[in-house]
């Protein structure tokens, strides 16, 4: 027996808002470059609804969608990228007795100063979906893929992240004995020199795959499942077992995206 059920764009539209907003992402961790500096992070993000388009035969495209982000991270500068390292002089002198006498070789080498740094913003994403149909331990699966690595749209407020981190940097180099007022500037002068291109190549690698793989689900069932459960001892239930799962998107009057199920 086949089964088959159709729904039209605003019903695909209801349909995949619903399932976004159940879509758990997990938090990732790791490090990138920001021009001359690198920072440790910790990013967590949460998917908000965009507008359906159902492609016929199989390309849900998913208009204007966000991701919501949050990223905490360390903000490493290597002081010695600014300062030369320097060693103090040795003093030598002749003792009687005892002959040569050096004091020690003292160097400096400068250290690297790490600066938290915390920040939110969102990213708008437009993508294509390729529809997957899986059967695994005993359960039909069918799921939007996204297909490629979308192109991230990056929120007007993200360049503030680079404020962000000269407000968090400059009291902190400031503190540094001498040299401090000349890091502060050297520093900020370099943030201001990586500019918005620059904080959209550093957030991209580190937000990309959020969105990179995502898989929205559409339709889930045991393979074998009761149907109709039993009424009375002359009445037993009515088990199900799905054969085949096929979806594709048609388009005739209208766009459709289409399930049939062959049930025994």
């Amino acid at each position: 027996m086949d089964i088959t059920a159709a729904i039209d764009e605003p019903a695909a539209d209801d349909l995949l808002d619903t399932a976004i907003g159940l879509v758990t992402i997990p938090p990732a961790t790791g490090s990138g470059a920001l021009g001359p500096f690198v920072a440790s992070y910790n990013a967590s993000g949460a998917l908000s609804p965009g507008d359906v388009d159902l492609i016929a035969p199989a390309t849900i495209r998913i208009d204007d969608f966000r991701l919501d982000w949050n990223l905490s991270f360390s903000f490493g500068i290597d002081l010695s990228t600014f300062l030369p390292d320097f060693c103090l002089p040795r003093v030598c002198v002749n003792i009687p007795c005892v002959g040569r006498v050096c004091t020690p070789r003292v160097c400096v080498d400068w250290p690297t100063v790490s600066v938290p740094v915390s920040f939110s913003d969102f990213v708008e994403v437009t993508a294509d979906f390729g529809i997957s149909i899986t059967e695994s331990g005993g359960v039909w699966k069918v799921e939007a893929v996204v297909q490629g690595v979308p192109n991230l749209q990056f929120g007007a407020t993200t360049a503030a992240l680079l404020a962000a981190i000269s407000l968090a940097v400059t009291p902190i180099l400031l503190a540094i004995p001498f040299a401090g007022p000349f890091l502060a500037v050297a520093v900020n002068a370099i943030l201001v020199a990586i500019g918005i291109a620059g904080i959209t190549g550093f957030l991209g690698p580190i937000l990309s795959p959020f969105v990179s793989g995502l898989r929205i689900p559409i339709y889930e069932q045991a393979k074998n499942f009761e149907a109709i459960p039993a009424a009375g001892a002359t009445d037993p239930a009515v088990f199900v077992t799905i054969d085949d799962v096929r979806a594709e998107i048609t388009s005739t009057d209208e766009d459709e995206l289409v399930l049939a199920i062959d049930i025994s």
